[in-house]
C-alpha cells in the first residue's frame, strides 16, 4: 500500500507543471525572436532555470509556415496572428489599418517575408548617440553575425543573378540559417538595370555597413530543405531537451506581479492563463522577468502592471507602481504601399498571388520553383533620388517646423537625427522592392494573368504615435495609433515614391516586360488621387519601434542601456520596442543581434 502511495505521489509530481512547482531564474514573456534567442543563450548555464511563456501555439509542422511561397498567406490568420488593428487614423482619411503581429512559438518570424538584411552602421550609431553607450554599430553588428549561419551561393548562381557579397561580413556559425532563394525571377536583371539608370548604384554587399543602393537580399530559408527557418527552428528545437528550460505555449501573460522596497520595484513573478486556468509563475530572489512580447504587447503589459504614464493608468483605476510617461509613447512605424503591373508575356516567369496559397506545389517537391521564393529584389534609395531638386526645400521646411513646432525636446532630437541622415545622403529614406506576384488590394487579379509588384516603404517617417491600454482587461487590444501622415513631409515623400516606382516600370527591360498598371491604375494621376490610393490601400510594413524606448529617462526613456526598466530592479525589455529610431531594414537581423547582446548583458559577459 505504501509503495502504491509513493508511486501515486511520484505520478502527480510528474504531471504538475514546473511553472507551478518552482521559482525561476528567468521568466521570459514572449516566445518570438527575442524570447527564444534569450532562452537559448540563458539556458546554456545549466545552473539557471528559464521559463518562456508564449501566448500562441507551436507550429513546427504547418506547411503554411514552412513553405516560403506561402509568405503573406498567414497574415490575418488568427492562429498565427494577433489580429490587431489601429485606431482610425486622423491624418489618413480616418482609415483603420490591420496591424499584423506573429502569435506562436517563433513570433513574427512565422509570418514575415523572410527578408534578411541589416541597417547601415550610421543608423545604429545614431541610436547609440541618443544616450546609449555600448550600442554602437561596431558592437551590435558582431552580435548580428553571431546569430546567423550564412549559406554561400554557388559561383554559377552568383553569376546568373549578378550577385556579389563579402564573405567576412556574414556569420558562419550561428543557429539562424539564411540563404539566397532558390527561385529568382527573370525580373531581377531588369530590376538592377532600371535602378542603376535612375541613379541608384549597385551595392556590392549591403551587409558591410552601408545598405544604400540596389542589391539582392538573402532570406531566412534553410538552403537544404528550402523551408522557412524561424526562431523556433533555429533557437528552440535544437535545445528543447534541456532540463533547465521550459517553454509553455498557449500561455498568455496577464500582468507582472511586483513588490516595492527601498525605492525600487521588483518583479516577483507573472500572472498568466493556460487552458482556462490562471497561474502564477514566480522568480527567485535574484531572478528577472524579461518582456519580449513585442512593440504592441510589451507596453500593454507594462501599463497593466502599473508601469507607465499616470495620465493613462489612473483613469482606469490602476495603481501607479512606477511613473514612466515614456511607456507607449514615441512609436514610429514604417508605412508601405504597392503598385502592381501585368506581365506582357505570361510565360516569362512564374508569379504568386499574394495572400493566396499557390495553386501548385508540384515543383516544391524538388525544392525548386516559385514556392521557394523570397523577397530578394531590394533597394534603399536616398531622398534626393526620389525628390530631385525638391529635396533641399522640403528638408529646410521640415527643419524649420522642428525648431518652432509643438514638439517635445526628445521628439526634436529624434527628428533632427533623421534630418542628419538625409543631409548625409548615405541613408536610405525609402525602400523600394520588386516581387514576382500580385499583392495589391484595390483590384482583383485575373485568373491566368501574371503580375509584378513594386512596393514603396517609408523608412524614416517624421510622424510619431502611441500605443496605450484602454482597459484593465488584457484581452482588450490597446489603442494602436501610429499617427500615419501626421507630418506633411511624409505625405510628400509617399507621393513622390509612387511616381518614382512608375519611372522604374518604364525604364530599361521593364518597358517591354510590363503591361498595364493594375493598381492604382493610370487614371490615378493627381497628387490628391495618388495620396488617396496610398492611404486607402497601404498600411504598416510591420516594423514598429519606440513603444518602450532605450533612452535616458529624462528624455522619455523606458529602459536603460542595460535594458532595465527605469525604477525597477529586475524587469528588462528585449524586443523591437526599445529602438528609439527607425532603421532602413527589415528588422530580423537587428532583433537577433539585440537579443544576442541582451543575453550577454544579462549574464554579465559584457557591460554597457
Amino acid at each position: 500500500m505504501l509503495s502504491l502511495l509513493v508511486l501515486s505521489f511520484f505520478y502527480l509530481a510528474l504531471v504538475v507543471p514546473l511553472s507551478l512547482a518552482k521559482e525561476w531564474d528567468y521568466i521570459i514573456v514572449g516566445g518570438g525572436i527575442s524570447g527564444l534567442t534569450l532562452a537559448n543563450r540563458l539556458s546554456e548555464d545549466s545552473s539557471k532555470t528559464v521559463l518562456v511563456l508564449e501566448a500562441g501555439g507551436f507550429h513546427s509542422d504547418d506547411p503554411q509556415v514552412a513553405i516560403p511561397g506561402f509568405l503573406g498567406s498567414t497574415l490575418g490568420n488568427t492562429t498565427l496572428d494577433w489580429g490587431f488593428t489601429t485606431v482610425a487614423q486622423k491624418y489618413s482619411n480616418g482609415t483603420t489599418y490591420a496591424f499584423d503581429r506573429g502569435k506562436g512559438l517563433g513570433g513574427s518570424s512565422l509570418i514575415n517575408f523572410l527578408a534578411w538584411e541589416r541597417p547601415s552602421m550610421a543608423e545604429i550609431d545614431a541610436i547609440a548617440g541618443l544616450g546609449n553607450p555600448g550600442w554602437e554599430a561596431s558592437e551590435l553588428f558582431k552580435y548580428m553575425m553571431k546569430a546567423e549561419k550564412f549559406t554561400y551561393p554557388s559561383q554559377t548562381y552568383a553569376k546568373a543573378n549578378d550577385l556579389t557579397y563579402i564573405a567576412s561580413d556574414h556569420g558562419e556559425s550561428g543557429p539562424l540559417l539564411n540563404s539566397y532563394p532558390a527561385f529568382i525571377s527573370a525580373a531581377q536583371g531588369p530590376w538592377i538595370e532600371a535602378m542603376n539608370a535612375l541613379g541608384v548604384p549597385h551595392n556590392q554587399d549591403a551587409f558591410s555597413g552601408n545598405n544604400l543602393g540596389v542589391w539582392m537580399a538573402p532570406a531566412t530559408i534553410n538552403a537544404e530543405t528550402q523551408t522557412r527557418w524561424d526562431a523556433a527552428s533555429a533557437f528552440y528545437t535544437p535545445i528543447s531537451t534541456r532540463t533547465n528550460l521550459v517553454v509553455e505555449t498557449d500561455a498568455e501573460v496577464l500582468q507582472l506581479i511586483t513588490s516595492s522596497a527601498g525605492g525600487n520595484v521588483s518583479a516577483t513573478g507573472v500572472l498568466y492563463t493556460k487552458n482556462g486556468t490562471t497561474i502564477t509563475a514566480n522568480v527567485n530572489s535574484g531572478g528577472e522577468v524579461i518582456l519580449s512580447a513585442g512593440a504592441v504587447k510589451t507596453p500593454q503589459l507594462l501599463e497593466l502592471s502599473g508601469i507607465g504614464d499616470p495620465r493613462i493608468l489612473q483613469p482606469l483605476g490602476i495603481d501607479v507602481t512606477v511613473s514612466l510617461p515614456g511607456v507607449g509613447n514615441g512609436v514610429i512605424d514604417q508605412f508601405f504601399f504597392a503598385v502592381s503591373y501585368e506581365l506582357n508575356n505570361n510565360s516569362i516567369f512564374s508569379s504568386l498571388r499574394f495572400m493566396l496559397i499557390p495553386l501548385s506545389l508540384s515543383s516544391y517537391a524538388t525544392k525548386t520553383g516559385i514556392c521557394t521564393v523570397g523577397v530578394s529584389a531590394f533597394s534603399l534609395v536616398n531622398l534626393s533620388t526620389i525628390l530631385g531638386c525638391e529635396t533641399d526645400n522640403l528638408v529646410a521646411e521640415q527643419a524649420l517646423k522642428i525648431d518652432f513646432g509643438d514638439y517635445t525636446e526628445t521628439e526634436k532630437e529624434r527628428m533632427n537625427t533623421i534630418i542628419d541622415g538625409i543631409h548625409s545622403g548615405d541613408v536610405g529614406q525609402v525602400e523600394v522592392l520588386g516581387f514576382p506576384g500580385f499583392f495589391t488590394s484595390k483590384s482583383e487579379p485575373t485568373d491566368g494573368q501574371k503580375y509584378l509588384t513594386f512596393t514603396g516603404d517609408l523608412q524614416f517617417p517624421f510622424s510619431f504615435g502611441s500605443i496605450h491600454i484602454t482597459s484593465t482587461n488584457s484581452s482588450v487590444q490597446p489603442a494602436i495609433d501610429p499617427g500615419y501622415f501626421k507630418e506633411d513631409f511624409d505625405v510628400t515623400v509617399a507621393i513622390a515614391t509612387l511616381k518614382f516606382i512608375r519611372q522604374i516600370a518604364t525604364t530599361g527591360g521593364f518597358k517591354e516586360m510590363l503591361g498595364a498598371e493594375l493598381d492604382p491604375g493610370m487614371d490615378t494621376q493627381t497628387d490628391a488621387e495618388i495620396l488617396e490610393y496610398i492611404q486607402t490601400y497601404g498600411g504598416t510594413e510591420y516594423h514598429t519601434v519606440g513603444s518602450a524606448s532605450m533612452l535616458p529617462q529624462d528624455k522619455g526613456g523606458v529602459v536603460s542601456p542595460q535594458l532595465l526598466v527605469y525604477g525597477t530592479r529586475n524587469i528588462r525589455v528585449v524586443d523591437m520596442s526599445i529602438l528609439p529610431l527607425q532603421i532602413s531594414a527589415h528588422p530580423m537581423s537587428t532583433l537577433y543581434g539585440v537579443s544576442e547582446k541582451a543575453a550577454d548583458i544579462i549574464m554579465g559577459v559584457v557591460t554597457v
